[in-house]
């Protein structure tokens, strides 16, 4: 599929986008903007009516509502002031995780959902992060209560087992919960600008910081420069979850071979 042309408005000596062509569209059915305004995308020699660089007929339409450009110009400002999303790579957040010894996987999210509370504050999210992060610390107290429980034999005491079993259950549906919670976030606050985020449930589901990472990162780089192509990531990440597999596969295959012919 190709990039979606970024068009640039114009109206005397003021300049407006900007916008993805398909918005564009929107507007012109809504009336947000005349056919016959000036319009220029990247590469043209000089700005050209905006039903021309679009291939319709310049048919008469009535006048635009006086507050049309104020609309535009609110857009741009709304955009403008949106608060800056955290846009460090995902892979690079990926990283961090191993010399932190995992505590940036539960830092990080605490820093994305602040981000979800600037634009959304009746966001939720830091509160379900706040809760998995106590239900973890009530499974690891579990944890070391088993170690100390032994019984005489040497196996960990059952009685401990199950509680732990289900605490750890209730902290991951915490913690998905909340990434689920800026992802409907993102999609109300950002969808009027103009951007839809395609959060994919499954793919959040499994890789959610990262994932969530590479999202936030995708609207970073569409705030500063009205770019949404290339679109965030997503299939990165099931085909790095594939890669250990394939090569424990291989492996596995190659010492079975070994072992039959030795």
């Amino acid at each position: 599929m190709g990039e979606e042309r970024q068009i640039w408005l114009g109206r005397g000596q003021e300049k407006f986008g900007p916008y993805a062509e398909s918005l564009i569209h929107q507007w012109l059915a809504e009336r947000k903007v005349s056919p016959s305004m000036l319009a220029w995308v990247d590469g043209m020699a000089e700005w050209r009516p905006l039903h021309e660089m679009l291939g319709l007929a310049p048919e008469a339409v009535p006048p635009l509502p006086p507050d049309a450009f104020g609309g535009l110009a609110a857009h741009d400002a709304a955009v403008r002031a949106l608060p800056e999303p955290p846009s460090l790579h995902w892979f690079l957040v990926l990283l961090l995780c191993i010399p932190t010894l995992g505590v940036m996987g539960i830092v990080w999210p605490f820093v994305q959902a602040s981000w979800i509370k600037k634009i959304d504050p009746s966001s939720k999210a830091t509160g379900w992060l706040v809760a998995s992060l106590l239900l973890t610390l009530v499974v690891w107290g579990f944890g070391i209560g088993s170690q100390v429980a032994r019984v005489g034999d040497g196996l960990t005491s059952v009685a401990l087992i199950f509680p732990q079993l289900v605490i750890g259950l209730a902290q991951w549906a915490c913690m998905i919960v909340a990434f689920f919670s800026m992802a409907s976030s993102m999609r109300r606050v950002l969808s009027p600008l103009g951007l839809v985020p395609e959060v994919g449930g499954i793919t959040l589901f499994f890789f959610t910081t990262f994932y969530m990472q590479g999202q936030m990162s995708w609207v970073a780089r569409w705030r500063q420069t009205g770019q949404t192509q290339p679109p965030a990531p997503k299939a990165v990440f099931w085909v790095l979850w594939c890669v250990p597999g394939l090569l424990i596969l291989i492996v596995s295959v190659a010492l079975m071979t070994a072992l039959h012919h030795g």
